[in-house]
Order: structure tokens, then sequence, then C-alpha cells
């Protein structure tokens, strides 16, 4: 079946329909469209560059095995995302260390060129490491992944509610140490 477009242009649902319907060349673009931010979240969760990589690819490998019982009731990459949280819990576990905090954070920051762009990125790190581990989670997949609420409380497996706490304080913290900092800024201008 051909439709005309190019195979970049198809939606998640298609590339993941034809791949359970055997056309597995498929799985390259769907893994390749998904690769870096898959990585950028596990680093994010880790804190390192290499438990990152193992970790964004045993979330691959976790796709390969259950990509058959996915269903379209819940949009794709909300569901990759789950299994990477999922992945990166597993390395806390194994490891037995502690997610990762501020260094993860700085880590992303120093590696994600798309950050580059953001005029007073140390204030907003700084700003971002003031948040709880469940409260920087829930801006960062929102703002720099661009989920919505709905789809964070699938990745996170936490209740709708919960999750809109989460933002909503994170974003009172955020608006209240940058609004304190532009003031300490100022004052230090005169």
């Amino acid at each position: 079946m051909k439709d005309g477009r190019a195979r970049e242009e198809w939606k998640d649902s298609e590339l993941t329909a034809r791949i359970q319907r055997g056309e597995t060349e498929y799985l390259d673009l769907l893994i390749e469209r998904h690769y870096d931010g898959i990585f950028r979240f596990c680093l994010c969760k880790t804190g390192d560059r290499e438990a990152a990589y193992d970790c964004a690819q045993e979330t691959f490998l976790h796709l390969l095995r259950y990509l058959e019982a996915y269903t379209e009731q819940k949009k794709f990459k909300a569901w990759l995302y789950r299994i990477a949280s999922n992945v990166c819990m597993d390395y806390f576990r194994k490891e037995a260390r502690a997610p990762a905090g501020e260094d993860a954070l700085e880590t992303l920051w120093k590696e994600d060129a798309g950050f580059e762009q953001i005029e007073h990125r140390e204030l907003v790190g700084t700003a971002l490491n003031q948040l709880s581990e469940n409260q920087r989670e829930t801006i960062v997949l929102y703002f720099f992944h661009g989920f919505k609420l709905r789809e964070i409380a699938e990745i996170t497996d936490a209740k709708m509610s919960t999750v809109k706490s989460r933002f909503r304080q994170g974003m009172e913290k955020l608006k209240a140490y940058m609004e304190k900092e532009s003031g300490e800024r100022r004052e230090q201008d005169r």
C-alpha cells in the first residue's frame, strides 16, 4: 500500500501497524525517530552517559519484545517513554543507586544543543534543580519533550491529579526562583 507520502511523514501509529503486520523494515525508522529523545530522557534520569546509553538500548529492546502487544489505545510516544522510565527504575534497582539529581540535569543541559537557544540557560538549569525529582521530571517532560499532562501521568504511572499538582507546584517554585534571581541581578547591575 503506497500513499505517496515519504516514510518520514508517517505517523507512529502507521509505522507500528506496519511493523506488527510483519513489515520490519519500518522498525529502523521508528527507532531513529525516537532515539535522541529517549537517550536525553534516560540521561536526565540517570545522570550518566554510559548508563543513559544502556537504558536507551534496553528501552528499544523492550520495544522489540513488546511491540506486538501494543495497541493504539495510548499514544505510542508516551508508551515508549513509559518503557524508558521503567528501564531507568530497573537500572537504579540493579545498581542500588539513587536517581540522578542536579548532576543529571547539568549533564543534559551541556549535552543538548537545543538548550543553547535559551539566553539564561544556567539560571533555568539552577532553577530546575530547586525542584523535587518528580516536579523536575514533569516540567522537563512537558516543556522539553512536548508531552501533555495526561501523557506524563501515563509515563510516570501517576494519577492525573498528582501530575497536575507536581506541574503547578513546580511552576510556582520556578517562577518564585526566577523572580528572586532576576531581582538580585538587577540589584547587582545598579
